[in-house]
């Protein structure tokens, strides 16, 4: 069995976190996108359909709908020891992870219970000045986490933004990675294309020393996000969140991966399986991967060398 490490590992949602995602999703207009692409998935976590979602909120209200799923959300959760023994089952050796809440405190709480399995995301606002720096520097120095998570479509600000300077040269300092999230988001709340690959070059352009691993897959704009890494050394790539299955399939726009990943980006793209938000056990998405035309080198770098490299010496 291949040795797997998984940029993107969820850990299993608990009952607040898998009610407030389903509460953002079907409740919240600016995410409605979410609902009918990602919710069905998401609801099924608690033994859920969308369908009887929707007819919760027009029997009982939101306070009824909160109510009804955090009830069967905690008859359907999983325990953290349980997640870490099915992990071992499949192979995956490490991952990188964070509370559903995106709760610094907890992740640490995770990381620090099993700390050969996972290492840890940290969440901060940019849009806090100074105190979101400090507060990346407590994560790292007083939590042990791991590597800083951008998000535009949630602080509203494109990697490139000046508000989010301060961040990556704390980064730098203290010798972590960041993630940046780099796709379509179907958020009305923020411009459609705020997570576009273009933000991520001017980045790599001032940080040239920042370890910058560039999320999502980059779809739709798949040969812009391969492209980061071919112009920039210290820019790695992960498709977290879509399927690897749609890599194989003419018409997806993801085709370009096989070619490239076969030849000068063999080295640079990793696997992050995003399993919560797919909604697909990790293994399946690991067989995905390898039931992909990849050689079995190329395999065994997506899989595991090109992020061990990545996270060499944290």
């Amino acid at each position: 069995m291949r040795k797997v490490i998984d940029l993107c590992l969820d850990m299993p949602l608990d009952a607040d976190a898998l009610t407030d995602m389903l509460c953002s999703m079907c409740l919240d207009p600016h995410y409605r996108g979410y609902k009918h692409t990602y919710g069905p998935g998401i609801a099924a976590q608690a033994g859920l359909t969308v369908e009887e979602l929707d007819e919760i909120f027009a029997d009982e209200g939101a306070d009824g709908f909160v109510r009804t799923v955090r009830e069967a959300a905690e008859q359907h959760a999983v325990a953290p020891k349980q997640f870490v023994r099915y992990l071992d089952e499949i192979g995956v050796e490490w991952g990188i992870t964070c509370d559903g809440s995106h709760d610094n405190r907890k992740t640490a709480a995770i990381v620090q219970a099993f700390p050969d399995k996972f290492k840890g995301f940290i969440f901060v606002d940019p849009n806090r000045g100074q105190a979101a720096v400090e507060e990346l520097e407590v994560c790292v120095k007083e939590y042990g986490l791991h590597a800083l998570y951008l998000t535009a479509f949630r602080t509203g600000l494109p990697a490139d933004d000046k508000r989010n300077y301060p961040l990556y040269s704390k980064a730098c300092e203290l010798g972590i990675p960041v993630h940046i999230y780099s796709s379509l988001n179907l958020s009305k709340a923020v411009p459609y294309d705020i997570g576009h690959p273009r933000y991520i070059d001017q980045v790599a352009r001032d940080f040239p020393e920042l370890k910058i691993m560039a999320g999502v897959s980059g779809w739709p704009w798949v040969l812009e996000f391969l492209c980061l890494a071919m112009r920039h050394e210290n820019v790695y790539l992960n498709f977290e969140t879509h399927a690897p299955e749609k890599i194989g399939m003419p018409g997806s726009g993801y085709e370009p991966y096989l070619f490239y990943g076969e030849r000068n980006l063999k080295d640079r793209i990793c696997f992050a399986s995003n399993w919560n938000t797919q909604s697909l056990p990790v293994e399946e998405i690991i067989a995905q991967v390898e039931a992909l035309p990849f050689s079995d080198d190329a395999k065994e770098h997506i899989l595991y060398s090109n992020a061990k490299t990545f996270y060499e010496g944290l």
